[in-house]
């Protein structure tokens, strides 16, 4: 079955498009800030607001990318000590755990989230519903499990065919 090109890029750079839009956003309105604070003496209230709740934001995304691209923290120095199968071996069982812990914390994070809806709190300078921000946390999570599931298949797939690139870290795709 032949995959759609939209869905191969999505896919491939779903988190990492995200991830740089944040991180554009981050930039230019806190330089925005920089020179309405400095150069017309009147800081806007809103601009550090909306750079923390993007940085959350794209702190929560990024779990799933970084267990797309298998770099999650590890320690790298003792797993190398053992040989090519117990590495395998080691490298399946690292990421089914970021998977089992993305499940731990999904419940409790949606449950905070839900929380927060029913409440209806504001943030202070943007009148934001704060469960917006909130709903970074099960939607990293979520993204971190289906990531997680789909490197772990990837990576059993690559052992089953007996492939020679190294299993450990890296894309998989």
């Amino acid at each position: 079955m032949k995959v759609p090109k939209f869905l191969k890029w999505l896919d491939r750079y779903l988190e990492e498009a995200i991830l740089v839009i944040f991180l554009i956003l981050i930039a230019c309105i806190m330089m925005f800030q920089v020179i309405v604070r400095y150069a017309f003496k009147n800081p806007l209230p809103w601009p550090e607001e909306f750079c923390r709740y993007c940085f959350v934001w794209s702190a929560m995304l990024a779990t799933g990318y970084c267990i797309r691209k298998g770099s999650m923290l590890r320690v790298d120095v003792v797993i190398k000590l053992f040989p090519r199968p117990v590495t395998a071996v080691l490298d399946i069982v690292g990421k089914i755990l970021a998977v089992a812990f993305c499940c731990i914390m999904f419940l409790p994070s949606w449950e905070v989230m839900q929380n927060a809806l029913k409440i209806g709190q504001l943030s202070p300078a943007m009148q934001m519903p704060t469960w917006l921000l909130y709903l970074s946390a099960p939607l990293g999570f979520f993204s971190g499990i289906i990531r997680g599931i789909q490197s772990v298949i990837l990576t059993l797939m690559e052992l089953k065919k007996g492939d020679k690139k190294t299993i450990e870290g890296g894309e998989n795709a």
